[in-house]
């Protein structure tokens, strides 16, 4: 199965426990139910509108705008609803001895820029400052869906 609810690395998921790959797990299997719902419905009325002869007339993109972003609407709770859980449940299962601070109750731009900043001031190597960051299991739970990009990012300097 195919995790594109959220966006996380292989190692991110290698340190969420049973509970927290389950709970994936679940809500991918929403989603996808979702996406399958959305794409049925779509064909129903597609049909009920050519039968009708007004297929070409405004309504079908009208129609298929709105379901869509109600298929979204719902996509975008689950996934938040995910993100929540595995923020909070996360700090229980990750040692959270970091050489910077580590609160939960930060937001994830206040995470970001505190993981950023130690790392770009405690390495001025950036191939020592990525191998620490992989190796860096606090950051793969805390920064969330943002540590890939943050890899990314420190990834740049490297020549």
């Amino acid at each position: 199965m195919e995790i594109d609810i959220i966006q996380y690395t292989a190692a991110q998921f290698a340190v969420l426990t049973e509970e927290q790959i389950l709970e994936v797990r679940e809500a991918q299997l929403k989603k996808n139910s979702l996406m399958r719902t959305l794409e049925k419905r779509l064909q129903e009325e597609k049909e009920r509108l050519v039968n009708n002869g007004i297929f070409l007339s405004n309504i079908w993109a009208a129609l298929e705008s709105k379901l869509r972003a109600e298929c979204e609407e719902e996509i975008a709770w689950i996934r938040d609803s995910l993100l929540f859980y595995l923020r909070y449940t996360g700090k229980e299962n990750v040692d959270t001895e970091a050489p910077y601070l580590v609160d939960y109750s930060l937001s994830d731009e206040e995470r970001v820029a505190i993981v950023r900043d130690y790392y770009m001031s405690a390495y001025t190597d950036a191939e020592e400052r990525i191998e620490a960051y992989e190796n860096d299991d606090v950051a793969k739970q805390y920064l969330g869906e943002y540590y890939a990009p943050m890899y990314d990012y420190f990834y740049v300097y490297v020549e």
